[in-house]
């Protein structure tokens, strides 16, 4: 029953964490939903035992064993050498030096949506100078005709032909050049009408391969996600009681901060608020410097028998101070945890 409610929780989370166990991370990418399991993240945001709480409608105390129930379980099957599946999740196991390890489940992977194809081409076929030149018909030349010529008397001599006279070859010189122009006219709008189609082709492929990119890259992904409402956590039960409706309101459980400490003495003990944690230490400097630059003070603290380098970006005297500065953050960066030094 918990491995369905941690399934259903997948789609609308950053990270589901099992308290006392540790915690499954979600990361979107464009094939799909990437999940992975931090053994460290164990205490409890209240998501999943609100999700208990509102599905069964129990109260917190046993949402809380419900879960204590389903860890028990996973524990048992290490113990046996056996793997845990989570049902549509994957499969958690141990290997011998009892690191928890996770194998996802192929079918966990949300699918990609669709690719748009692009648009073929449309073939456009240009008309060669026949049919354009079939548009208007063509003025067949006819032979010029020789001026007539009177007859004069017998008397008078025949006319000579002289220089100034037009030549019959004019009007025919006249005729082609008219019929060479048109065919001219009718080729340039046929060029304009093939280009403006290739144009509009051109167009519509580069807009169809616009529309595939940005939605096999998920593009409008982190818009629909800012869109996104949080559930109700309050249930209304309408089921109708004799004459009247029942209404029960579920109580939420108030989310606590991770808390690690070691042993130090009680009169010098100090509440880091960690924001990252690193295991080379050029990493961690670049990283506390940053926060500096966002107006922190950070500063790098270590651990005992622990070879990483954890990034503090505000320090407090008393417990109380610091989750009060933990909840005030906690919208904005759920990573954050409290580290007693």
């Amino acid at each position: 029953m918990i491995s369905k409610y941690i399934k259903e929780l997948i789609p609308g989370n950053s990270r589901i964490i099992i308290p006392d166990f540790g915690a499954f991370m979600i990361q979107d990418t464009p094939s799909g939903k990437v999940i992975t399991f931090n053994d460290f993240l164990k205490f409890n945001d209240s998501v999943l035992l609100n999700k208990i709480i509102t599905s069964e409608k129990v109260d917190a105390a046993k949402g809380k064993e419900a879960i204590k129930t389903f860890v028990s379980e996973i524990e048992a099957a290490f113990k046996a050498g056996e793997s845990f599946a989570v049902e549509g999740v994957g499969y958690l196991s141990k290997d011998g030096q009892n690191n928890i390890n996770f194998v996802q489940d192929e079918n966990a992977k949300e699918k990609s949506k669709p690719k748009v194809a692009a648009k073929p081409k449309t073939e456009v076929k240009t008309e060669e100078a026949k049919p354009a030149a079939a548009l208007v018909a063509e003025p067949k030349a006819e032979a010029p005709k020789a001026p007539e010529v009177k007859p004069q008397p017998a008397a008078a001599p025949k006319p000579q032909t002289s220089a100034t006279q037009p030549s019959a070859s004019k009007p025919s010189t006249y005729n082609n050049n008219s019929h060479t122009n048109n065919k001219m006219e009718i080729k340039t709008k046929n060029n304009k009408t093939t280009t403006t189609i290739l144009i509009i082709v051109a167009a519509l492929v580069i807009i169809g391969v616009l529309i595939w990119m940005a939605i096999d890259f998920n593009w409008f992904g982190p818009f629909k996600k800012a869109k996104e409402a949080p559930a109700p956590v309050e249930v209304i039960d309408t089921t109708p009681a004799v004459d009247t409706l029942a209404v029960d309101t579920v109580s939420v459980v108030e989310p606590e901060p991770v808390v690690v400490s070691e042993p130090v003495d009680p009169n010098s003990m100090h509440y880091h608020l960690i924001a990252g944690s690193f295991q080379v230490e050029s990493n961690a400097i670049r990283f506390k410097e940053d926060m500096r630059s966002r107006g922190y003070e950070a500063n790098i603290v270590n651990r005992r028998h622990s070879s990483y380098y954890y990034v503090s970006i505000k320090m407090f005297d008393s417990y109380s101070e610091a989750v009060s500065e933990w909840r005030n953050m906690n919208a904005e960066n759920p990573n954050i945890w409290i580290l007693v030094k």
